[in-house]
């Protein structure tokens, strides 16, 4: 690691000083209580326009301008820039920076710039034409977050106790209740804790079929991994209908990615937020219908991630496994729902359910 590159974590001892109004100082694990400075002051999505450009260019006709800072590892980060969020829209630039003296600096294929707490400026090329561009720093929150339960509706948790929950073989959760009123996904961390039948998946105590489900969840940074190792977890209807979760942000979303029925049907778009971030999946859910044995229709799904339509009464075919020769075991009843232990500290709170009427 390059000297000028080294990120500085805050260490445990200081969480307590940052607890007002620092994502990272709520949590149980490391990954949420030592944060690198960088990543808590300049990670995330920005939003401003383009400045300066020729008349009648395109970047004088599409003046906005969105970009994405992602955390590679400890230094490094990419940098990626597009019109608008929230869309499948073609990226301007997609570079390497490197973190100096708290200024990501990135520069190539016609552009230079460098992100630091004032926000992210510098100059970009394309379309026949070079720019100068401004963006500030953006928190997209979901319009859903922290919404209540509605009138019968059933709490499954708020942050108090497991009561509604339970191991995927039966026993007590295992799982941390922190502050905020979440609870922390708990891995078995060695051979000893496996023997205690510490970590796991969850499951509902309650069987559920036809619902509209509220949860919200968040991933920690994990610098250095990537891909499915990353932020990993999943809400599961039915304990056998997935809906991933994992840490996407930047990524391409994919049908193994954030918002993906998994392995069956990728997201319409990646609306996924930067770590450390509250996010929202709001799910209308129809269970199959079966008659002599025979799947009469498919369940479908309708889901909102952070308020954005990723699925919109999406037929489910088949079973979400990531075994192709499990995906026909399927429900026929009503079942639990699921949340996956994938070995990542991923936070959940606020999950209510509305059964839909008999």
């Amino acid at each position: 690691m390059h000297g000028s590159s080294i990120v500085i974590f805050r260490a445990l001892a200081f969480s307590a000083s940052l607890a007002s109004g620092s994502l990272a100082a709520e949590g149980h694990s490391p990954d949420w209580t030592q944060v690198a400075s960088a990543d808590l002051d300049l990670m995330g999505d920005y939003e401003g326009r383009w400045f300066d450009a020729p008349e009648k260019q395109y970047f004088d006709i599409n003046k906005p301008l969105a970009a994405q800072v992602i955390n590679v590892r400890e230094g490094e980060y990419l940098i990626q820039f597009f019109q608008q969020h929230d869309a499948r829209a073609d990226t301007y630039f997609v570079g390497t920076g490197r973190l100096s003296d708290g200024v990501i600096r990135f520069e190539g294929n016609g552009w230079r710039g460098e992100v630091s707490k004032d926000g992210i400026s510098g100059r970009g090329s394309g379309h026949g034409g070079e720019a100068r561009f401004e963006l500030k720093r953006v928190v997209r929150s979901s319009p859903s977050l922290g919404m209540k339960a509605p009138a019968g509706a059933i709490v499954l948790f708020d942050g108090k106790n497991f009561d509604e929950w339970q191991h995927a073989d039966g026993g007590a959760v295992s799982w941390h209740l922190v502050e905020g009123g979440a609870m922390e996904v708990r891995s078995a961390a060695n051979d000893e804790e496996k023997a205690k039948k510490i970590g796991g998946d969850i499951v509902t105590k309650r069987k559920f079929g036809s619902c509209r489900v509220h949860l919200e969840f968040r991933y920690p940074v994990e610098p250095g991994k990537a891909g499915q190792g990353r932020g990993n977890s999943g809400f599961f209807l039915q304990d056998c209908y997935e809906v991933q979760v994992l840490n996407s942000y930047g990524m391409q979303g994919l049908w193994n990615e954030c918002g993906a029925l998994y392995k069956t049907a990728p997201p319409k778009v990646n609306a996924t937020r930067p770590p450390m971030e509250w996010q929202t999946y709001d799910i209308d859910y129809t269970a199959a219908v079966w008659k002599n044995g025979e799947k009469i229709s498919p369940p479908r799904i309708t889901v909102r991630l952070n308020g954005v339509v990723i699925h919109r009464d999406e037929p489910i075919p088949h079973a979400t496994a990531h075994a192709f020769d499990q995906r026909l075991n399927e429900p026929r009843e009503e079942g639990p729902l699921k949340l996956q232990d994938h070995g990542n500290a991923i936070q959940y709170r606020n999950i209510w359910i509305m059964p839909a009427a008999q």
